[in-house]
This record gives structure tokens, sequence and C-alpha cells, in this order.
């Protein structure tokens, strides 16, 4: 009796082997993004039919609703260029061979973003067609871009000192329980990534009840616009981030504090709220502003809107391509290389 055994496939394993070779971590809007394909290859002998580049920059937003069950979505595309690597029948034997290529980033290119209800993301598509099917690869590399936008592109009373007041009138049935007066003190309005907010708060509580959980706090608010599936009706979803925070404890009634060495980090990963065309702003998908927020408890709630560029003037230096240099920054400049 002859028994029939299965037929087993053996694939056979690749023979090359795609990398991006990036000038620096991230690449400015305006700028031009250059960057090397690497292609390491353990064929004798490779002709190429087809070896391009896709350079893409998408955004989308999408959320469901969860009271109607709607569907939200919206897609935008920032950057859509194709970009030829080598002639078509160009033979390549073993080893490690480097496509270097050029493509401009738009002036008005929005920044980087990952979120759970919106995302902007750039991409590189490299696709390598070659004689033989072990030596056809596709692979798809991301990059980070950051819009550019400098003090110069806002106003110029945000880049002075400034002092936010605000007053809380406590009463219990009706009659006055005491005032709690709070000033924060800004000497500007305007940052950059990388830089840090140095706030000065006084408060004085008129009333008897010891003010709590004093907090003052760094935040990125987030607002997300779709349009529905089917009845193509815009929405809006609000989210907030807290990037940095320092808890100020509690302030005992009828006394005075102030809290003048206070200092809260913008991250140099964060993204800019300045767009580099302003006209953009109510077309855009994804909005980003960010407030110094005050809280205490009993609910006592205080935003001052803050102002956030990528970088500073611009009769500071900025290197083409390659990272602006700032101070406590995590990032080098030694190129990023996808294994």
């Amino acid at each position: 009796m002859l028994l029939s055994l299965p037929c087993t496939t053996i694939q056979e394993m690749p023979t090359v082997l795609l990398n991006l070779i990036l000038p620096g971590p991230k690449t400015y809007s305006g700028e031009f993004l250059e960057a090397k394909v690497c292609l390491d290859s353990a064929d004798p002998c490779t002709t190429i039919t087809e070896f391009y580049a896709e350079v893409r920059g998408r955004g989308r937003t999408g959320w469901v609703n969860v009271h109607t069950d709607k569907i939200y979505e919206t897609e935008k595309e920032y950057l859509n260029a194709t970009v030829n690597l080598c002639p078509q029948g160009l033979t390549l034997g073993p080893g490690r061979h480097q496509f270097p290529f050029r493509v401009g980033i738009p002036p008005n290119a929005p920044s980087s973003y990952e979120s759970q209800f919106g995302v902007i993301r750039y991409t590189v598509r490299v696709v390598l067609m070659t004689n033989s099917e072990q030596s056809t690869a596709v692979e798809i590399f991301p990059f980070i871009v950051v819009s550019t936008s400098y003090f110069d592109d806002i106003p110029s009373a945000v880049m002075q000192p400034i002092d936010y007041k605000d007053e809380v009138d406590f009463t219990v049935c009706s009659l006055p329980f005491g005032t709690i007066h709070i000033k924060v003190s800004l000497p500007k309005t305007g940052y950059q990534l990388g830089e840090e907010i140095k706030p000065a708060i006084y408060i004085k509580n008129g009333t008897r009840k010891t003010i709590k959980d004093c907090n003052v706090q760094l935040v990125l608010k987030a607002q997300f616009t779709a349009i529905s599936r089917y009845e193509h009706v815009n929405d809006c979803k609000l989210v907030e981030q807290q990037l940095d925070n320092i808890p100020l404890g509690r302030v005992k009634g009828r006394s005075e504090t102030n809290f003048n060495t206070l200092k809260l980090t913008i991250p140099d990963y964060a993204v800019p709220s300045v767009p580099p065309d302003q006209s953009e702003m109510e077309h855009s998908i994804i909005s980003l502003s960010y407030v110094l927020q005050f809280t205490a408890q009993p609910q006592i709630e205080m935003e001052i809107p803050l102002m956030i560029t990528s970088l500073g003037y611009r009769q500071q230096p900025m290197l083409s391509t390659r990272l602006s240099t700032t101070r406590g920054s995590p990032y080098n400049e030694s190129p990023t290389e996808y294994l």
C-alpha cells in the first residue's frame, strides 16, 4: 500500500535587502529630503527592470460616534512624488549599492503627528523589480517632517512680558465666603520647541478654606475634523495631552503664596502649533494649540494660550536638510539608517 505524502513547497530566501539612509531624524517643510536607498544584493547578477521611490505625505482623521454609530473619516494628501532610482536594465553584482535621491517637501506641509483619532504620516515606499522573484522587493520607510515656523511669523506682542489675573468668589448659602486672587506672570507667550517656560504664580487666598491640589501644567490641545461617511456632515473631536506638570501643593486660608522658581519644558519632539502658512489653519483636519494651565481645588481653572514655533528668529542659522542644533536636544546629527 502506497502512502501519499503531502507535498511541501520550499520557498527560496530573498537575495536582496533594502534600507533607507536619512541625513537626520527630521526634515523641515520647505527643505529637501536628501536620502539614499541602500541595496544589498547576494545575487551574482541582478538585472533591474524597475527601481523607484514613492514619497508620500498623508493626513487621516476618523472615529465612530458611540451614540449614533455614525462613522466619521477624512483624508488629505500633502506630498506625492515618485523618483526613479536607476535606469531600466541596469545590471548589479553582489555587494552594497547606494542610490541617492532628492525630493522637495512643500513649504505648507504640516508636521508629522500620531494620535488615536488622527495621524499625519510621511513615508518612502521603495519598489525594486528585477529578473528574479527572489531579488524583487518592496519596503516602506517612515520619516518625520516638522513644519517650519519662526518667531517672526507670530505677533510681536506675544514676545513681551504679560500678567494674567483672575478672581474667584466663593459663596455659602448665597453669602460671600471670600475671594481668591490669582496672578500668573510670564516673560512671553511665544516659545520654540525645546525651550523652557518659567511662570511666576501669586495666590492670595482670602477665604478660610484651604486651596488644595494646586498644579501648573503644559497642555497640548488637538482638534480633529472629519466628515460622516454617508451624510457628509462635519464633526470635531477635542483631545488634551499633558506634556509637563508641576504640583504646587496647598495654599492655606487667609494667606498669600508666591511660586517663583517654576520651570516647564516644551519637549523637542513636540509638534509646533504655528503652521507655516496661516491660511491653511481653516482647512486643516488636525489643529494643535498649547496652553499653560493652572488648576486647584475647589474647581479653580485658569488657561493661558501659548504659541509654539519650530525655530527661533529667522536670522538664527539653520542647516539645510540637517537638524538644527538646539541646547538640550536629544537628537544628534548622524544619519538615520533603517536596517
